[in-house]
């Protein structure tokens, strides 16, 4: 009797914020390959297939899809590096993985990007919107998952505002602070991720069940953490002041901050939710996420009214 082996799932960006807890909760008989630039980084079992590589180089990226019936497309960059910036280098790192795939056949590819707002948008969420019609166009079955903040312990967005609102008595809020977002917990995200890989071909807005403004979103944090909310809000606002302002405050690093300050000022939420309808999760509320990101960020189940 002969069995047929298990199709081959290739995870680009396996040891990012995303990358990493999609293949912690892999499961199943499923084989594995992770593209990483660094393998030392890598935790996984020792069955998932390693290919050591950068996505700007064309060789490498052909032998990390070579033999792949479906790619997670979980790349994007935030940071300008020299005379380059972000949104051009995702655009050719797009185009160079949509011509890999094509060449070996692959049958899907999968794309987490973001929700794409009202009106213009920031450069970043432009980007994004930007990769997704480019990896769209690669011929084969196309899933995109379009999320708006994703909550979770290690997300870049989630954990500046948490830190923000640990660390200053006083939150100065600019203009964006009456923008609406439909916060996404991370858990729901993987789920969906993995469901993407059996539900139809398509384009879809994943997102919680709360629409909150940004300014609520801090004293929900704010009550967690134990603190009284207390804010002045600004009449202006300025992506490269709140960015390095944020910088100072946080952990994170300015290149970083300023696109996702920018991105802040649009409204990012959703007109039909596909978590519940498609992929069959029920969206877990803001606070149930907020609260569970914020122990693991304390690394105990009960310290949420710990300062970082």
């Amino acid at each position: 009797m002969t069995t047929t082996r298990p199709s081959l799932t290739l995870i680009t960006g396996a040891t990012g914020f995303v990358g990493s807890r999609l293949l912690a909760q892999a499961g199943g008989d499923r084989r594995l390959r992770c593209f990483v630039r660094d393998a030392g980084g890598l935790d996984a079992p020792p069955e998932v297939e390693v290919v050591e590589g950068d996505l700007t180089d064309p060789v490498a990226v052909r032998d990390a899809v070579d033999g792949v019936d479906c790619v997670f497309y979980l790349v994007h960059s935030m940071e300008a590096q020299g005379d380059d910036d972000f949104a051009r280098r995702d655009l050719e790192l797009a185009e160079g993985m949509a011509r890999a795939a094509a060449d070996a056949g692959v049958r899907r590819l999968i794309y987490l990007g973001g929700v794409r707002p009202d009106g213009t948008g920031s450069e970043h969420l432009k980007s994004r919107g930007e990769v997704e019609d480019i990896l769209a166009g690669f011929g084969g079955e196309f899933v995109a998952l379009r999320a708006s903040m994703i909550v979770g312990a290690g997300s870049a967005s989630f954990d500046t505002l948490a830190q923000i609102v640990e660390r200053l008595p006083v939150l100065a809020l600019p203009t964006w602070r009456d923008r609406c977002t439909q916060p996404v917990a991370i858990d729901d995200v993987i789920a969906a991720l993995w469901a993407a890989t059996e539900v139809a071909p398509g384009r879809y807005d994943v997102a919680g069940p709360d629409r909150l403004t940004f300014k609520a979103m801090t004293e929900e944090l704010a009550e967690l953490l134990g603190r009284t909310p207390r804010s002045v809000d600004l009449p202006f606002t300025s992506s490269r002041l709140e960015g390095a302002v944020a910088a100072i405050v946080t952990d994170q690093e300015r290149e970083l901050l300023t696109p996702l300050m920018a991105g802040l000022d649009s409204d990012l939420t959703v007109e039909d939710n596909a978590l519940e309808s498609v992929f069959g999760i029920a969206p877990t509320p803001f606070r149930d996420a907020a609260t569970e990101a914020l122990a693991q960020r304390s690394g105990t189940d009960d310290g949420l009214d710990q300062a970082a």
